[in-house]
């Protein structure tokens, strides 16, 4: 008898946890309006302007180097950084004001435009470009959501978003997203070509609360059309919706 009563709990415990596994998620699923949820990401990670002091830590697969610099941005129309490390890349400086974007280097003395399909090349030697590094938009605005289903991303229940832009000049046309539906926020991206290749991947982690947003400590990117390599973007001081010295998105500011 007590076997008997041993083995029906048993019974009664695998098919509590079936109804687990397969009846909560699908639940959830039914629950997550796509586009509401990317929203409620950009609400986290957007504002209408930044200020960051960072390091870029770039490994090729042989040497690793780490550009430490700060930014100002604004929206998708305006950012400046500065470099400070190492000695080399000291006091190089980069503005973009719409889709124009001029570097200075102290090197040379002088500013170089770069704009066009020169915008998506490699920023000094990262995984990103200088598209990537200098832009700030909200996805919620520029692409469509679509919601594939629930997935675990590093032991974390994550919804799989898939975005599809709205603008064909979009440099990314399709994003796939991992993002946690209880924190709303993103722990993995996927960014496709025009042609639908996988060209980059990002990994989000060390999420802590700034301002009652939730924000990463690091984003690593990976170029997938290179080999071995990685870039890791780590945020060591963000302050959101600060007030902006107008010199810094003037071309002045780029002069020694």
């Amino acid at each position: 008898m007590k076997e008997l009563i041993i083995k029906s709990c048993r019974i009664i415990a695998f098919v509590g946890f079936l109804v687990s596994v397969l009846v909560v998620p699908s639940t959830c699923s039914a629950e997550i309006d796509p586009q509401k949820l990317l929203e409620a990401v950009d609400d986290n990670m957007w504002s209408n302007t930044k200020y960051i002091e960072g390091r870029l830590i770039i490994d090729n697969g042989r040497l690793e180097r780490v550009l430490k610099m700060v930014s100002w941005m604004e929206g998708v129309e305006r950012s400046y950084s500065y470099y400070e490390a190492p000695p080399r890349e000291k006091g190089t400086k980069m503005l973009k004001i719409n889709s124009r974007l001029w570097m200075y280097t102290p090197r040379t003395d002088r500013k170089i435009l770069i704009a066009g399909h020169m915008l998506r090349q490699s920023m000094m030697g990262s995984d990103l470009s200088y598209e990537d590094m200098m832009e700030d938009k909200k996805l919620s605005r520029a692409y469509k959501a679509a919601f594939e289903g629930m997935e675990d991303f590093r032991g974390v229940p994550c919804g799989v978003l898939r975005l599809t832009a709205h603008d064909k000049t979009t440099t990314y046309q399709s994003r796939k997203l991992w993002v946690d539906p209880g924190r709303k926020v993103v722990l993995h991206q996927e960014l496709y070509a025009k042609s639908g290749m996988l060209i980059k991947d990002v990994v989000f982690s060390g999420y802590r609360l700034i301002d009652k947003r939730l924000f990463p400590r690091e984003m690593v990117f990976r170029d997938l059309l290179k080999e071995d390599t990685r870039t890791t973007y780590m945020f060591d001081v963000i302050k959101f919706d600060v007030k902006i010295p107008v010199k810094y998105f003037s071309q002045s500011i780029l002069k020694r």
